[in-house]
C-alpha cells in the first residue's frame, strides 16, 4: 500500500496508472508507459528520486516528470504520432457491391439476400458518384474494400470501380489501394488473374479446421460447410500471387489475408485453429470475437458464448502461438500486433477499434448498393436490422461536405471517443483502446452505456493485461518487437 507522504503535484505530468502482477503500471495520452516497484511508485509520488539516477531519466523520457524536456509542443508531437490518423480525414471507404450470396453463414453481420435476387447490386451510376465523392476526402491515402453479401457476384461494376478509381487518381495523386473481401467460393482464373494485375489484395474468412469452418459458414442451398471450396480457392490464390512473384521483383499484390471469427464452436480449438492456419501456408491469424450484428443476433444461442468464455479461448491462442515464436517458428497474431504498434512503436495502427473516436464518418465511410452513405461498414449492417440513425445521405443527393459535416458524423465522434464513457478516462489502457458505438447502441440501446459492463471493455481490458505482463518478461518482449520490426 502507498504510505501517506504527501504527493508533489507540481513534479507529475498527466498520467494513470493501475496495479498489475505486483507492480505499478502508468502511462501517459503519448502513449508512453513504465512499470514501478510500489516504492518506486511512492517515491515518484513525493518526489523524492534524485535527478540523476537511471529511474528519474526513465521517467523523464517517457513524459511522466513536468521538464523542459516535456513543454507542450513535444508532448503534442507524440501524441499526433500515436494517432495519426484523426488528422488525415476519411481514407477508408467500403463499397457493399451486392447484397447477393451463396452463403449463410451463422455470424453474417449483413443479413444478405440469396444469389440471384434482384434489386441488390450497385449500378455503375452509383458506383461512379461514390468514387467522385471519396476523392474530395482530404487524406491523402484512399483505401477502397469492396464487400457484400458476396461483392464477386457483381463482378462487371468491380472492375468498372477499379478502372474508373484509378482513372481519378492520375489527376487526384493519392495513394489508393484496393482491396476485396470475399469468401472465395466464387473466384475463377478469369477473375483471379484480373484482380492480381490490378494489384487488388485479397481477404477471406477462414475459420480453422474442416469441423469448425463447416459448422459456421454453410452454403444457402444445401446446407453443407464451404471448407473444401476455400481451401482448394485459397491454394489458387496464393500459388498464383507466388508465381507472380518469384517472375518479378515487383510485388503485384499482397499475400491473401485470413480472418477468423470466433464462435462457440471455436472455442475447445485454440491450438488446432493456429495450427490449421499454418498448415494452409498462414504466417499469422486476426483472431476476433462475434459482432451484434445481423444474423448473429438470431443465432446467438447457437453460436454465443460470455466474454469471460472468448477471453479464455484468445489467451490460450495467443499461448500457443508465442510458444511456436520460441521454437523458432515466426507466426503472429494480427489483434496483438495492432495493439502492440501503439504499446511498443507509440504508433498509430489505423485500425478503428482502437482509436478514440472510432473513425466513423470521419476516418471510414460506406456506401451501400443504392447509393446510401453511412457512418462505416457498421451503420449499413445496422440499417438492415432496421435503425437509419446512422445514415450521412445519398451519393445521389449529398456531396462531400454534406456528409463530413453532419450531425450523425459530430455525435459519432461523441459517442466514440473515451472521454466521454464514465470508466474510460480514468483507465490506464486508455492511449491504446476504443470503443464502437452503433455496437453498443445495437447491443444496449444507447451509444453511451456503462462500458465496464460491456463485453467489448472487457475483452479489450483483458488484451493488454495479457500484452503488459508479457511485455515485462524480456523473451516475450523481444518476439512482440520482431513482430513490428
Amino acid at each position: 500500500m502507498i504510505s501517506d507522504k504527501k504527493i508533489k503535484y507540481s513534479n507529475l505530468a498527466n498520467f494513470r496508472f493501475t496495479r498489475l502482477n505486483g507492480k505499478y503500471l502508468l502511462t501517459t495520452d503519448t502513449g508512453r508507459w513504465i512499470f514501478l516497484e510500489e516504492n518506486e511508485f511512492e517515491m515518484f509520488l513525493s518526489g523524492e528520486i534524485k535527478k540523476n539516477t537511471t529511474l528519474y531519466k526513465r521517467l523523464d523520457e517517457c513524459g511522466f516528470i513536468k521538464t523542459k524536456k516535456n513543454e507542450i509542443a513535444d508532448y503534442s508531437a507524440k501524441y499526433l504520432k500515436l494517432n495519426s490518423s484523426l488528422s488525415q480525414g476519411p481514407s477508408l471507404f467500403i463499397f457493399v457491391l451486392t447484397l447477393q450470396c451463396n452463403h449463410r453463414c451463422l455470424y453474417c453481420q449483413v443479413t444478405p439476400e440469396k444469389e440471384g435476387a434482384t434489386g441488390f447490386d450497385m449500378s455503375k451510376e452509383v458506383a461512379k458518384k461514390s468514387v467522385d465523392l471519396i476523392f474530395r476526402s482530404p487524406s491523402p491515402y484512399i483505401g477502397i474494400e469492396f464487400q457484400g453479401g458476396e461483392p464477386l457476384l457483381n463482378w462487371s461494376v468491380l472492375q468498372y470501380i477499379v478502372k474508373y478509381a484509378k482513372a481519378v487518381n492520375k489527376t487526384e495523386k493519392k495513394e489508393l489501394k484496393i482491396s476485396l473481401v470475399t469468401n472465395l467460393t466464387r473466384m475463377d482464373d478469369n477473375k483471379l488473374a484480373y484482380l492480381i494485375k490490378e494489384g487488388v489484395s485479397i481477404s477471406c474468412s477462414f475459420d480453422g479446421p474442416d469441423y469448425v469452418h463447416n459448422k459456421n459458414r454453410i452454403y444457402l442451398d444445401d446446407k453443407n460447410g464451404s471448407y473444401k471450396p476455400l481451401v482448394r480457392n485459397m491454394k489458387m490464390v496464393r500459388g498464383v500471387i507466388s508465381q507472380k512473384k518469384q517472375k518479378s521483383k515487383k510485388i503485384f499484390v499482397d499475400d491473401l489475408n485470413a480472418i477468423l471469427t470466433t464462435t462457440r464452436f471455436s472455442l475447445s480449438y485454440p491450438k488446432e485453429i493456429v495450427d490449421e492456419y499454418l498448415a494452409k501456408g498462414f504466417n499469422n491469424v486476426f483472431i476476433r470475437p462475434l459482432s451484434p450484428f445481423g444474423l448473429q443476433r438470431k443465432t446467438l444461442g447457437i453460436i454465443g458464448y460470455s466474454a469471460e468464455e472468448y477471453i479464455a479461448f484468445y489467451e490460450k491462442a495467443l499461448d500457443y502461438i508465442l510458444e511456436l515464436n520460441l521454437g523458432g517458428t515466426r507466426f503472429i497474431e494480427r489483434t496483438a500486433y495492432l495493439a502492440l504498434k501503439r504499446v511498443l512503436n507509440y504508433e498509430d495502427s489505423s485500425y478503428y477499434e482502437m482509436r478514440s473516436p472510432c473513425g466513423a464518418g470521419i476516418g471510414q465511410m460506406a456506401f451501400d448498393y443504392n447509393g446510401n452513405v453511412y457512418t462505416c461498414d457498421e451503420g449499413r449492417m445496422a440499417e438492415r436490422m432496421g435503425h437509419d440513425n446512422f445514415k450521412l445521405g445519398s451519393v445521389h443527393s449529398d456531396k462531400y461536405v454534406d456528409v463530413i459535416d453532419n450531425e450523425v458524423t459530430r455525435t459519432m465522434c461523441l459517442g466514440s471517443s473515451l472521454d466521454n464513457q464514465a470508466g474510460c478516462n480514468d483507465c490506464v489502457y486508455k492511449p491504446y483502446c476504443g470503443i464502437c458505438p452503433l455496437a453498443n447502441f445495437i447491443e444496449h440501446g444507447t451509444i453511451f452505456p456503462q462500458i465496464l459492463n460491456t463485453d467489448k471493455h472487457k475483452i479489450n481490458k483483458a488484451l493488454f493485461d495479457y500484452l503488459f505482463n508479457k511485455i515485462s518478461d524480456e523473451k516475450y518482449k523481444s518476439i512482440f518487437e520482431s513482430w513490428l520490426a
